[in-house]
């Protein structure tokens, strides 16, 4: 399978390599044979921050809440090795082996950024933060750094997650009052027009006819529905159905380009955090690439390989289709000023407001949609269950 490593040789920048390999410990012996330090390996187009973090196996590790813990202890004064044994000592049970682990290392002689790569849940990107802070001496800047890029992300997705919860709760509690009137009101009200004689209402027909319908099935729709209900579970715990189910999003025309513009501003955000903590752009746009799907992974190595190539940034982002036109506007601003980094944090602010909005609109549009549908689909049923009686008493005046 394709492995993408982030790997640092000698005092050299990290950097990205992807190789062809049976698995990622093949993968990391191969780069440690051509002389390279292993930062990080995963499956290419996995994202470092989800995906990687639902593979780890072992104790949870908060990362946000240790780094930010670490960052507090060093600005105090504190060595690292210190501010690492006051955690070891505070720290809960499930964080007491990572802990435990980074000591061992530093005391053995590694670096911090090689003490933190050796353990798959701290992500590549906070490594590479770290790896370059140890040149300027500014670590407790560098953490703060990754904090802020973290809490962004938390923050859009919260965001999102607000806006999206009632219709999908909405759409789940009038699945649910749909199943009872099918499964169970239905079927009993059936049963008062099984005995009469003469000729039924159509609608008390079509209930005779799905209560004797449904009389043997029974169980086997309830199994049905229940392990429909697994499979769904399932397929939102699976990292790998989830990329499959992201892909399939990412090409529905609706939301394609608001996905994409997601996308690009975790890009950007990743990038221009990596940018202001001393990375080179081409080494900073090989790590962000991770974060990128599938889809736009290929466009991401186009940018980093016309960076290389000597093109300017707008430029490169413009060859690779990486871009929109109020971002290359900026970027060439930012390459005018010299400070490319926090452009590019700036871009990914206005794209992350942009999706805020447009999430919230198409939000505020859906919510009467669903809720008409669901009337409907309720008023329909009670409808059809009492239309017989009305039917019958009219005939009995």
């Amino acid at each position: 399978m394709r492995i993408q490593l982030d790997v640092v040789q000698g005092r050299g920048m990290p950097q990205v390599v992807l190789v062809d390999a049976p698995s990622l410990d093949a993968a990391r012996e191969h780069c440690r044979g051509q002389g390279f330090t292993v930062l990080g390996a995963r499956p290419a187009g996995a994202d470092v921050f989800s995906l990687k973090s639902l593979a780890t196996v072992g104790p949870k590790l908060d990362v946000v809440v240790f780094v930010e813990q670490l960052r507090d202890l060093l600005g105090a004064g504190l060595s690292v090795v210190e501010a690492l044994g006051t955690l070891q000592a505070a720290a809960p049970s499930r964080q007491q082996p990572a802990v435990d682990a980074l000591l061992k290392r530093l005391r053995s002689g590694d670096t911090l950024s090689v003490a933190l790569a050796a353990q798959s849940q701290f992500p590549g990107l906070l490594v590479a933060l770290v790896r370059a802070s140890e040149w300027t001496s500014d670590l407790p800047k560098a953490l703060g750094r990754f904090l802020d890029h973290e809490m962004r992300v938390r923050e859009l997705r919260h965001r999102i997650a607000s806006v999206a919860i009632y219709p999908v709760l909405l759409t789940a509690v009038g699945s649910m009052v749909m199943l009872f009137l099918l499964l169970y009101v239905m079927p009993r009200f059936a049963r008062v027009f099984e005995g009469m004689r003469g000729e039924l209402p159509w609608s008390a027909q079509a209930m005779v006819v799905w209560s004797h319908w449904l009389g043997g099935r029974g169980p086997w729709v309830l199994a049905g529905c229940a392990m429909l209900a697994t499979a769904l579970g399932l397929a939102v715990a699976s990292p790998a159905l989830r990329v499959r189910l992201l892909q399939a999003v990412m090409e529905w025309a609706p939301l394609r380009t608001r996905m994409r513009t997601y996308f690009l501003a975790r890009w950007f955000r990743a990038t221009g955090m990596l940018v202001e903590g001393g990375i080179p752009l081409p080494e900073a746009l090989g790590l962000s690439n991770g974060l990128l799907p599938r889809s736009l992974q290929a466009g991401g190595a186009a940018v980093e390989a016309a960076v290389r190539n000597g093109l300017s940034p707008a430029e490169a982002h413009v060859h690779g289709g990486m871009i929109t036109p109020v971002a290359e506007q900026l970027m060439r601003a930012g390459e005018r000023t010299g400070e490319l980094g926090s452009v590019l944090t700036r871009i990914a602010q206005f794209h992350e407001a942009e999706v805020s909005r447009s999430l919230e609109q198409a939000m505020r549009a859906l919510e009467p949609i669903v809720m008409v549908l669901i009337g409907v689909g309720v008023g329909t049923v009670v409808v059809l269950m009492y239309m017989p009686i009305f039917e019958l008493a009219s005939a009995l005046q």
